[in-house]
């Protein structure tokens, strides 16, 4: 474990600790990511994921030649620094049906971070925050069962959020109509 992953007690990431730590691993450049720290301070958007901003800046990624710094592979980077599973989100791999009752949309959104699996041992949660973690002792006290964390790029967090929720809302809006009842899909 980094002294980086140590001392990140619920704490989001922040540009400034994820450029110097790729600066020290030999990634990116000292004036690279001086350049990509004065692009964001001019910038209105300062709501992005730092992951999406930097793949933004399609810096040249020092440690292999001639490919880019892209967010895939600095959400890898970004997993193996925290010490949790990577994932790549497979909506055809995902019980949506299972997952979405699992949190209410608002609750996913708030925390950015989106159900991917359960079976009665645990539930796996994606998010792209991993040092963020307050929102677990709460979710695990509902679910009752334990969460397994992966790491998952925030584009697509947020994409299939919104897609598994509408997808969950559609289905049980058409059950409902089929069987003429009210009370199905209690989320």
């Amino acid at each position: 474990m980094s002294a980086f992953a140590a001392q990140a007690q619920d704490r989001t990431l922040d540009l400034n600790d994820l450029l110097r730590e790729l600066v020290a691993q030999g990634r990116l450049g000292q004036d690279t990511a001086e350049q990509l720290l004065a692009i964001r301070r001019s910038s209105s958007n300062t709501q992005q994921h730092p992951l999406e901003f930097i793949a933004a800046q399609q810096v040249d990624d020092l440690t292999r030649p001639g490919k880019k710094l892209d967010l895939e592979t600095l959400t890898i980077w970004l997993a193996n620094l925290a010490g949790q599973p990577y994932l790549r989100i497979d909506p055809l791999k995902i019980n949506v049906a299972a997952v979405t009752p699992l949190m209410s949309y608002a609750f996913a959104q708030r925390h950015k971070i989106l159900a991917v699996a359960v079976d009665n041992e645990a539930v796996t949660i994606a998010s792209a925050q991993p040092f963020v973690s307050s929102w677990e002792g709460n979710l695990t006290h509902v679910l009752k069962r334990p969460i397994k964390r992966v790491v998952a790029n925030p584009a697509d967090i947020q994409r299939f959020t919104v897609e598994f929720f509408r997808l969950a809302k559609s289905v049980s809006g058409a059950s409902a109509v089929d069987t003429k009842t009210t009370n199905i899909g209690n989320f």
